[in-house]
């Protein structure tokens, strides 16, 4: 019985001591498998025909064994060679010389490579060619449009060339065209300040060249601030609202029968709002994570609210002047400034991916037509209830599409929720000329 035991217990270690254990080749531990194209650079397996792979192990004793797989004739033969720790450390000394000159691969986001060189081609074909003949403005017409064709193809070949090597994400392309867009304006806005014609000469070059820069500029924003997609459109978004405020704003001051004020003083407050716009986005949008269809839920927001209020004011207006165009613009940038708060908390708590953005948009048009079909189908002829027709329906329609679709991640239940028969029945009971009573909606926090 003790003798049994004795042997059981001399199996048990020498089994335990029997594992060998599979060992890196090199000193970082990153090469655990030689294959046929590094072997060739290895002094130790140049002489293996039809070598497929090697592994290394130690073994219980501390000795090393290289297991190298080979084709022959007879298939995949592996064969075990025992050899001396020198040799491993001249295989060790060998691979590090070969990483130490080997070239890192440098990766690039290249997600909206294809978007980016279409954006500066088509800008380039449409605006910027028809700019640079009217800067020049040649006597003959055959070099006009060979102008226009050399600088049509500038836009595609110079950017091709200019970002081979580096990042050209989604957000490179979008930050890249809005800020060619913005830039033209600006352009134009000091062509026009500076009593330039944008259509001629020094006002058509001065334009060009503010939407060079501002390609420029929204590219290098993307590297220089670390702007994704969401956050750079937002930005433009705000601006572009507290520019256009700001135009509706000084209009306010101004005599319209009699103006005061001439077009460069619009000029002049609309390029500084859109200053100050860059700068509140770039604030506000901080410390926020914007999903990528986050500014298209913000504009819409922004555009609803600038339409609601105005539209609301039209029916207390008696047609006869009884309410001012300037009610109607400070409604305008009331309501746009709701909209744009109110739009501001919706992505601050969730966030909308690009192709939803663009569905709750499309299904907002959807709503718009419908309500403009419902309105004339009524045979109502006045146009404030196209109006009133055309936004209820947008509104109706993006926040169904959003509701249908499961739009936006986010912790939160927070939402309007529209009735829509009882929308249909304050339509018909309005064109019937009868009471109505039901609720329109519900708001969920």
């Amino acid at each position: 019985m003790e003798l049994w035991a004795l042997f059981l217990i001399a199996q048990i270690d020498s089994n335990g001591l029997s594992y060998e254990k599979q060992i890196p080749f090199d000193t970082e531990a990153q090469v655990y498998e030689i294959d046929s194209s590094f072997a060739q650079k290895l002094e130790f397996f140049k002489d293996y025909k039809g070598f497929q792979k090697a592994l290394l192990f130690v073994q219980p004793d501390s000795s090393y064994i290289i297991e190298i797989y080979q084709k022959k004739v007879e298939g995949i033969v592996k064969e075990r060679v025992k050899i001396e720790p020198e040799t491993i450390n001249r295989i060790q000394q060998e691979i590090g010389l070969i990483k130490s000159r080997a070239i890192p691969e440098q990766k690039y986001d290249r997600s909206g490579y294809a978007q980016f060189l279409g954006n500066s081609f088509l800008f380039a074909f449409g605006i910027q060619s028809p700019l640079v003949v009217m800067g020049f403005s040649p006597d003959d017409s055959r070099i006009g449009v060979a102008l226009y064709m050399l600088s049509s193809a500038s836009g595609f070949v110079i950017p091709l060339m200019l970002t081979k090597n580096c990042d050209v994400s989604k957000a490179h392309s979008d930050m890249f065209a809005a800020g060619g867009m913005h830039g033209l304006y600006i352009g134009g806005a000091l062509s026009g300040i500076g009593d330039m014609a944008l259509y001629e000469g020094g006002g058509a070059f001065l334009t060009l060249g503010g939407s060079i820069i501002g390609e420029y500029l929204g590219f290098q924003s993307v590297n220089e601030y670390g702007l994704t997609l969401g956050r750079g459109n937002t930005i433009f978004v705000i601006s572009d609202f507290i520019g256009a405020s700001s135009v509706g704003a000084l209009s306010l001051f101004d005599n319209w029968f009699n103006p005061r004020m001439n077009i460069k003083h619009y000029l002049g407050i609309s390029l500084a709002g859109l200053g100050l716009g860059i700068y509140t986005g770039s604030k506000v949008t901080q410390n926020i994570n914007l999903g990528d269809g986050d500014p298209t839920i913000f504009a819409d927001f922004g555009i609803a609210g600038g339409a609601v209020l105005p539209v609301a004011l039209s029916w207390f207006d008696n047609g006869r002047g009884r309410i001012s165009g300037k009610m109607y613009v400070s409604a305008g940038i009331t309501g746009l400034v709701l909209g744009s708060i109110l739009g501001y908390r919706v992505i601050k708590e969730k966030d909308y991916s690009e192709s939803e953005g663009n569905i709750i948009t499309l299904g907002g048009f959807a709503g718009a037509l419908t309500g403009l079909g419902l309105v004339y189908i009524a045979r109502i002829e006045e146009l404030r209830a196209y109006y009133t027709g055309m936004v209820i329906g947008d509104i109706v329609g993006a926040l169904t599409t959003a509701s249908y679709i499961k739009a936006g991640k986010s912790n939160m239940r927070t939402g309007i929720h529209f009735y829509l028969e009882s929308l249909i029945g304050l339509g018909l009971c309005y064109y019937k000329d009868r009471p109505f009573q039901a609720q329109l909606f519900r708001v969920d926090f």
